[in-house]
């Protein structure tokens, strides 16, 4: 299971690598997959401007790239992880149901798994980009409503499984 994770893990940098138009500093890749679907985005800085995150899918419309080769790598980063999930349940082990992956410049790779069942939560998807945008990238929410969601999250998930 190691290894196989190991090579999907390679894969999923590579693929994010691939789509990067631009020399890079770290990138911050999330995947969601559950039983019913799930998607995946990433974020990337460049080495001029590290706190400053392109959201992955403004790629194609900023640096004018080819949109089907573009989401042709995209299903392939969420097959990739959904490859890995099934891993996980083929080695009886407990499922996850999103993972973060960042990798810097000199390629050193980070992974986090987080189990909480977000399809089982009122929380919506563009709430927990929120969070995770603000666990990651450390972007604070600028409005009241979005400040209140993150101190409920808070208090509901004082571990910050995300």
């Amino acid at each position: 299971m190691e290894n196989e994770m190991k090579q999907l893990h390679k894969e999923i940098a590579e693929t994010v690598n691939k789509m990067i138009p631009e020399e890079w500093g770290k990138f911050y890749f999330y995947a969601q997959i559950s039983e019913t679907g799930g998607g995946t985005y990433f974020f990337y800085n460049t080495p001029q401007n590290t706190q400053s995150f392109t959201y992955s899918l403004k790629i194609p419309f900023e640096y004018h790239m080819d949109q089907q080769e573009f989401k042709k790598c995209k299903r392939k980063l969420f097959e990739l992880s959904n490859q890995l999930r099934n891993s996980f349940e083929n080695n009886h082990q407990e499922l996850w149901y999103s993972f973060t992956m960042s990798v810097d410049s000199n390629r050193k790779l980070n992974i986090h798994y987080d189990y909480t069942n977000w399809f089982d939560t009122k929380s919506s998807f563009s709430d927990q980009m929120m969070i995770w945008k603000r666990k990651y990238l450390g972007e604070e929410a600028s409005e009241e409503k979005d400040r209140a969601l993150i101190a409920k999250y808070d208090s509901e998930f004082p571990n910050d499984p995300i």
